[in-house]
């Protein structure tokens, strides 16, 4: 079997091939030849009727056009820089004599220039402490939405949550008090059991009950109360809420100090700012007068009187008279070119890229297969810079390519 990459020489004009199986053999070289593939006859028919449409450039023709848009194209950037060069030696010929510029162009444009970055730099500090001053309102409405602290500072110490109720009389009996309490009782009810029991007034198990009632009731006695009311806990609890409003505030206070430097920064570089356009625009206006930096190719014209007479006294010297001369001589050649093709001429600037645009349209190859075949000899004519390849089957008696 043939490689693909075999056909890639293929010239325009009408190529019939063989092949032991066409259409697959159509298929793979359409894809690598990137060409239009037809293997039907309505398929065919619109490809005739699509390229009848372009004109019927032959490769000569297309090679022709080619090289003048290269050659147009070279003559424009000689001739523009010809023009440059001969202002440059006017204006500055000009200035030998005494007639020199009061203010250079580079001036009023760097002026011009100056202003527009101060006005960018004003606007974005003014963006910038537009949404600071949004972030500090909403700051200041959630502390003033906020919660109180634990420490209520016009309320009292019977106002904190501590566990313990403000309605108490006082603080009750400490824990050790309540344990030599409860070993009284239970030394007094051992005692008033061996008394009963020595004097025969109760059974055993009826002098028992003394003690063990004494028990329990001191179980009950030494059972941490619902509210622990420990004056050191009290204290502590007291000292630990003091803390907490105190850096709950400190915190709130720093947030605010915060904002506020932060607003003043802003505010100074937006006064910044704007002092540097009253500057910028001071010196801008002692050349310009009352005109905007919007008009600044007026004032340019204006402030260089001379602007117009170099672009005349240049145009008259011999070099930009001789570049001038080719080049019309290359535009006349275009455009005729152009209109024998019977086609709108582009612009010079654009002529090369146009040409190749041209060039890959007329030029695309045609794979065709199948009943498409028999269009072939048609779209080489309508065609004549584009390779027609037919993709037939093997012949009677003809060995196929393989």
């Amino acid at each position: 079997m043939v490689d693909d990459e075999a056909y890639d020489d293929l010239g325009p004009g009408l190529h019939v091939l063989r092949e032991a199986d066409p259409l697959k053999r159509a298929g793979s070289m359409a894809a690598h030849l990137r060409a239009e593939l037809c293997a039907t006859l309505p398929q065919a028919e619109a490809t005739l009727a699509d390229r009848s449409t372009l004109p019927a450039i032959d490769v000569a023709t297309l090679a022709t056009l080619q090289v003048l848009s290269r050659r147009v194209a070279r003559a424009e950037r000689i001739a523009a820089r010809t023009r440059e060069r001969a202002v440059r030696d006017v204006s500055q010929r000009l200035a030998g004599t005494g007639s020199a510029l009061a203010i250079h162009p580079t001036t009023i444009r760097e002026r011009a220039a100056a202003v527009e970055t101060a006005r960018a730099a004003l606007a974005a500090a003014e963006r910038e402490l537009a949404v600071h001053a949004e972030a500090a309102s909403a700051a200041d409405a959630a502390e003033g939405a906020g919660a109180p602290g634990l420490l209520d500072p016009s309320g009292d110490a019977a106002t904190l949550d501590l566990g313990t109720p403000a309605s108490m009389g006082g603080p009750g009996p400490t824990l050790a008090m309540r344990r030599s309490r409860v070993l009284g009782a239970l030394v007094a009810s051992f005692g008033l059991t061996l008394l009963t029991l020595g004097l025969g007034l109760l059974a055993l198990w009826a002098a028992l009950l003394f003690p063990l009632a004494t028990s329990l009731g001191a179980l009950r006695y030494l059972r941490p109360p619902a509210h622990d009311d420990d004056p050191d806990r009290v204290q502590a609890l007291r000292l630990l809420a003091e803390v907490s409003a105190s850096t709950d505030e400190v915190g709130a206070r720093r947030a605010l100090e915060e904002l506020a430097e932060r607003t003043v920064l802003l505010e100074n570089r937006r006064n910044q700012a704007d002092e540097e356009v009253r500057i910028a625009e001071r010196a801008w206006h002692e050349l310009a007068g009352a005109e905007d930096v919007a008009d600044l190719e007026a004032v340019v014209k204006r402030l260089d009187p001379q602007h117009e007479d170099a672009l005349l006294v240049a145009s008259q010297t011999a070099g930009v008279r001789a570049t001038e001369v080719v080049l019309h001589q290359f535009r006349q050649r275009w455009a005729a070119f152009w209109r024998e093709l019977d086609m709108t001429a582009p612009e010079p600037a654009d002529g090369e890229r146009a040409v190749d645009e041209l060039a890959a349209r007329v030029g695309r190859p045609i794979v065709l297969v199948g009943p498409a075949a028999e269009r072939g000899p048609d779209l080489a004519r309508v065609a004549p810079a584009a390779p027609v390849v037919v993709v037939e089957g093997p012949a009677d008696g003809a060995e196929a390519v393989s």
